[in-house]
């Protein structure tokens, strides 16, 4: 209850940032919407050529990359800047601030400020997901719906927990800028169909670099693709994930020494 009062507190502070500075909101958000509207166009370019991809269809396609903005967006808007913030911090000292608070480490490193514009980003994919499910007359039941938004909840773990496992390498390297080059490539993935890949590739794309389950899981509930086997195997990526970033910052932490001293 102390973690959802703290989270709660965030998200109106940064409200309230938001509304100091308008300008800087609204064009944010009209990026980050217009980048979105740009991703799906280029959808209706590739399918003007073909009929379809790995046996997936455009409005399949769709659907998927939608899921991926989703992802994407609720990463972008609640713990991306946040572990960035913590990067910078453990070559600065800053990093020391959140030693000497009284909250769970984990929590200090993924949450803080909330990027309204980037969260309110997701109502255009969300919108483009809804109409075209629409469009292609899919019978989605309660279950399929509460499953896919758990899904996309362990997507943004999965991404949460992988980024934060890299990030951790700053406390032996301290910078560590081209990390973030990690996150591009992981999104970049994490919108084709996983039958593009190989079975080598998949399992890496699964296992090592987790970039599978961040859309094609939660589409794939959608779209009916889905096998129990899957939702498991995804599911335990999810946990493995976590515990290893949980388990690395930890370390990090018991090697570190302030930068500040």
């Amino acid at each position: 209850m102390k973690y959802l009062k703290l989270f709660y507190t965030q998200c109106k502070l940064s409200i309230m940032s938001a509304t100091m500075y308008r300008a800087n909101f609204w064009l944010m958000l009209i990026q980050s919407i217009i980048n979105s509207l740009m991703t799906l166009l280029s959808v209706e370019f590739i399918y003007g050529s073909v009929d379809s991809i790995a046996g997936w269809s455009k409005d399949e396609m769709i659907v998927l990359i939608c899921t991926s903005l989703i992802v994407n967006q609720l990463y972008r808007g609640s713990i991306h800047f946040n572990q960035n913030r913590f990067v910078n911090g453990v070559g600065s000292g800053g990093f020391d601030k959140l030693l000497l608070r009284p909250i769970n480490l984990l929590f200090q490193v993924n949450t803080g400020p909330i990027h309204i514009s980037s969260l309110l980003s997701i109502i255009a994919p969300i919108i483009v997901l809804l109409s075209q499910l629409s469009k292609m007359g899919s019978q989605i039941s309660a279950t399929q719906v509460l499953i896919y938004l758990l899904f996309v909840i362990n997507g943004v773990v999965v991404l949460a927990s992988f980024m934060l496992l890299l990030y951790t390498l700053a406390f032996v390297f301290i910078k560590i800028d081209g990390i973030n080059n990690m996150y591009y490539l992981m999104m970049d993935i994490a919108s084709k169909p996983q039958e593009m890949f190989s079975k080598e590739f998949l399992y890496g794309f699964l296992f090592v670099i987790p970039a599978i389950p961040l859309a094609n899981a939660p589409a794939s509930i959608l779209l009916g693709r889905n096998t129990y086997e899957q939702l498991a195997i995804y599911s335990a990526v999810g946990l493995a994930f976590f515990l290893l970033s949980a388990f690395a910052l930890n370390k990090g932490r018991s090697q570190y020494t302030s930068a500040s001293s």
